[in-house]
């Protein structure tokens, strides 16, 4: 039976993680700031590494940056490793080291040699899609551009105002059963629409009208 490698989704908490990330250029950079925003500890091995890379420790004290080639014992207690040099035998050397500590582990030049791969992200408040092609670039690129027009500076406020309103749901109805019912029956798909086609103010007032209701009931 065949099947996708990389098929099971997840979100990692990255909080105080300590990661690895092997190399010092673009790719580094990006995999670096990513886990960085995180929350993770990271540090960057590479004889040459960007300055822009150098920048971020300006605002993330937790960047460790060492400035020399890599070696064997690097990732030994590593949670989350990258490979992300330009020089393919030393990929190969730290995803065989990465693979003995039983590391997460994502090789940049040959995704199969690792146990995980990152999906592309379109992030903006709250909301985070991500989209997985199967090692497509361009039709991820083409995807998430296509749910940034979908869903713009309005949805964002929405999902922002709606964790609002469930903090006041939780108060009202202390169960579970009964707040998943109340969500089931308010937030439809309608109401997304509404959100889409520029009309947030009338989705708020469904919302709080809903809320009130419940604020009401003896």
């Amino acid at each position: 039976m065949a099947y996708n490698q990389f098929r099971y989704t997840v979100q990692l908490n990255m909080e105080n993680q300590r990661c690895v990330v092997i190399g010092g250029g673009n790719v580094a950079l990006r995999k670096t700031t990513s886990l960085l925003k995180a929350g993770a500890n990271v540090t960057v091995i590479a004889p040459v590494i960007l300055p822009a890379i150098v920048a971020l420790q300006r605002n993330f004290p937790a960047l460790t940056l060492c400035q020399r080639n890599y070696e064997k014992g690097d990732v030994a207690h590593a949670f989350l490793v990258i490979a992300a040099t330009d020089n393919r035998n030393v990929n190969k050397a730290v995803a065989r080291d990465a693979t003995q500590n039983h590391c997460l582990l994502n090789v940049a030049d040959d995704p199969d040699a690792g146990n995980f791969s990152v999906a592309g992200t379109y992030e903006s408040g709250n909301l985070l899609f991500s989209v997985a092609t199967g090692g497509n670039p361009r039709l991820t690129h083409l995807l998430l551009e296509d749910l940034r027009q979908q869903y713009g500076d309005d949805m964002v406020t929405f999902a922002a105002f709606l964790d609002e309103q469930r903090e006041t749901v939780k108060q009202l109805l202390p169960g579970s059963q009964a707040r998943q019912e109340f969500w089931r029956n308010t937030l439809t798909n309608q109401l997304l629409q509404l959100v889409k086609k520029g009309q947030l103010q009338q989705a708020k007032e469904i919302i709080i009208h809903a809320v009130n209701r419940i604020g009401a009931e003896p």
